[in-house]
């Protein structure tokens, strides 16, 4: 009887690790569709700079570019990372 009641509580627990797991990967996809996004304003504001900006406008428009690049790469690269780190570490 013990041994049910044992095994029905790490089912109940792995359930609910599994579903933790599943709504941080939704959450992971949904940053990395607004990243997106926040990437392509990046570059837009970096064009802006480098037909708009004058003399300066091509030194401006560089930190948006770059910016905007590694942002998305380091988004982009975040779930091989988290997976990456959940299957190196054991509790």
């Amino acid at each position: 009887m013990f041994d049910v009641i044992m095994n029905s509580m790490m089912l109940g627990a792995a359930n609910g690790m599994d579903n933790l797991i599943n709504t941080g990967q939704d959450i992971l996809t949904w940053v990395q569709r607004a990243g997106i996004i926040s990437a392509a304003l990046g570059f837009c504001v970096g064009a802006f700079y480098l037909i708009f900006g004058g003399d300066r406008g091509r030194s401006k428009s560089v930190g948006w570019f770059i910016g905007g690049a590694v942002g998305l790469i380091v988004l982009m690269g975040a779930e091989g990372i988290a997976s990456g780190i959940d299957d190196n570490i054991n509790f």
